[in-house]
């Protein structure tokens, strides 16, 4: 299986271009300077530590592994000393960003205020998107979710202005969708 960062550099260009390129040599790769996203333009991801922690584990391990094991040991804390067994142990994970959608990022934001930090370590956004419920049609189902949510949406777009969270407005786009784009 192609290493993490080609995976990466190939779903990112076809989603970009519409064309897909069937090869990206690793060490283009791990050269390559690609923005987190949009609100993050000069923040990158670390393909060049990714292929280092996914090597070390697969060494360790001694197999191959899968493309969610690659991702998910790709940000190991510490990828050649922390216990990986499967269902046992809690791994300690160093992630690149942070994407929260409007119902869960309300915790998350009141924990992360409570820790008195002044801002967040990595960057992280907020999608409104999982309060708007299908019911009457798109801009129907929009107008609804604004008004009833209007307080939660409020507090989010602050505490994310406050804390360096990037805030994407209800009507903005499926959280999903739009953290895949940015691969």
């Amino acid at each position: 299986m192609a290493p993490y960062c080609v995976l990466a550099a190939r779903l990112r260009h076809a989603l970009n271009s519409g064309v897909r390129r069937y090869h990206v040599a690793p060490v283009l790769c791990q050269r390559a300077k690609v923005a987190m996203s949009h609100f993050e333009p000069n923040e990158y991801v670390n393909y060049e530590k990714l292929e280092k922690n996914i090597n070390i584990v697969r060494k360790r391990l001694d197999r191959p592994l899968t493309l969610s094991e690659k991702i998910v040991y790709g940000h190991l804390d510490d990828p050649e000393k922390q216990e990986i067994e499967r269902g046992k142990t809690y791994l300690r994970l160093r992630p690149d960003r942070v994407a929260m959608q409007d119902a869960t990022a309300q915790m998350a934001m009141l924990q992360f205020i409570s820790s008195g930090l002044p801002k967040v370590a990595v960057p992280s956004t907020i999608h409104c998107d999982h309060l708007i419920e299908a019911q009457s049609g798109g801009e129907k189902d929009l107008r609804r979710a604004k008004d009833i949510n209007q307080e939660v949406y409020n507090f989010l777009a602050t505490a994310g202005a406050k804390y360096g969270v990037g805030f994407w407005k209800p009507g903005s786009g499926i959280i999903h969708q739009v953290i895949l784009v940015k691969l």
